[in-house]
């Protein structure tokens, strides 16, 4: 039998967009995610999705929560309040955790009735933790923790919330945004974890992991008349953005192409010749690739680019979507690009040989 697992990246309010990718596959199968996935694997913003998803809530009923919880999460404090903090952070996470309480957070990773994974930046540590239930497979660290505390820890991006810190297990740690490093895009470890410590659990050549992204910005920057401010701000996306793909590819090369792991990445880049193709209108004067994780006016822009993006996908194609600007001056669209003429994150989106993978069922049509 096989088991699937649900990847989510980090992004802020962008988190609207596999959301609606999400809504799209409850429809097609007729049954919510939590019913679907036997892992479910999410990073900051993906770390929300992950939690509401684990607790039962539905992706219809966790994007309309989402307009709501973006609204008050991001609600900026005074320029006074900033300053007393020394620029520490500019929103509070009290409301993100009263939230949290109100789903029914404060409950440990164990008792989940799936698995989960997220992540966080331990600072005293500076490596990454990876929360997950016990097992007889793991290191049996994390499973005691609050799930409310895991989420808060994914959430805490420096400058953005403060660092949350919480005990478990009689040793206190503090942990920043799981997104600061490499684990952004946590469909490696996901995959690490189902195959090599959950006690086969996940057969190999019987999992499935589906990877979604939150958008992918163009990163251009004009080198000879850059000044220090822009080429920090250029280089930290690069980082950011270029381990999250590098992580896709990793997962492909080590898991999916041997067949080990039908692997399908979900992502598109953030480019008006991307709105193009997806036949998204964007209201004149905004630029979506300067849509930041925090701004909230955009939510009603990125659920329409969300629900474009899902009706573009085949959940039965096993190479997953990637979609990205197309060459200069090359009008055609919705072909497959030749290899190497598109940005790397395109080049991602190679065949898996994963033999016999059977299709997502389909709800009857009554």
């Amino acid at each position: 039998m096989e088991r699937t697992i649900l990847s989510i990246d980090g992004g802020g309010v962008r988190g609207v967009i596999p959301l609606a990718c999400l809504v799209k596959l409850e429809q097609e199968t007729g049954r919510p995610c939590r019913e679907q996935f036997a892992m479910i694997a999410g990073t900051s913003t993906g770390a929300v999705i992950a939690a509401g998803l684990a607790l039962g809530i539905s992706a219809r009923g966790l994007l309309a929560f989402y307009r709501n919880l973006a609204r008050l999460a991001f609600d900026r404090l005074s320029w006074w309040q900033v300053l007393l903090n020394l620029g520490n952070h500019r929103y509070r996470s009290e409301f993100l955790a009263a939230t949290l309480d109100e789903l029914g957070a404060r409950r440990s990773l164990n008792s989940l009735p799936l698995d989960i994974l997220i992540t966080a930046t331990n600072t005293e540590s500076g490596g990454t933790d990876f929360f997950v239930r016990d097992g007889p497979g793991n290191a049996s660290k994390w499973g005691t923790m609050m799930l409310r505390d895991a989420v808060l820890a994914s959430i805490a991006a420096p400058t953005y919330f403060p660092a949350h810190t919480a005990t478990v297990q009689g040793q206190t740690y503090t942990w920043t945004d799981g997104g600061v490093g490499v684990h952004g895009n946590p469909c490696y470890v996901a995959a690490l974890e189902a195959l090599s410590y959950s006690a086969d659990k996940y057969p190999r050549g019987e999992t499935r992991l589906l990877a979604f992204g939150t958008g992918r910005t163009p990163n251009r920057i004009d080198a000879p008349q850059a000044h220090l401010l822009e080429w920090v701000q250029w280089s930290l996306t690069e980082v950011l953005q270029d381990s999250a793909e590098w992580q896709s590819y990793v997962t492909h090369e080590r898991f999916g192409r041997s067949g080990e792991l039908d692997f399908r990445r979900y992502q598109l880049e953030m480019s008006n010749d991307v709105m193009d193709q997806l036949g998204v209108e964007v209201p004149s004067g905004v630029d979506v690739a300067q849509i930041h994780l925090d701004d909230v006016w955009a939510m009603e822009l990125l659920e329409r680019i969300g629900r474009a993006f899902a009706e573009r996908i085949d959940f039965n194609d096993p190479d997953g979507l990637v979609l990205a600007s197309r060459p200069e001056g090359d009008a055609r669209a919705g072909e497959a690009p030749p290899p190497g003429s598109y940005p790397s994150q395109i080049r991602l989106r190679l065949p898996v040989d994963s033999p016999g993978s059977p299709q997502f069922e389909r709800a009857p049509h009554h």
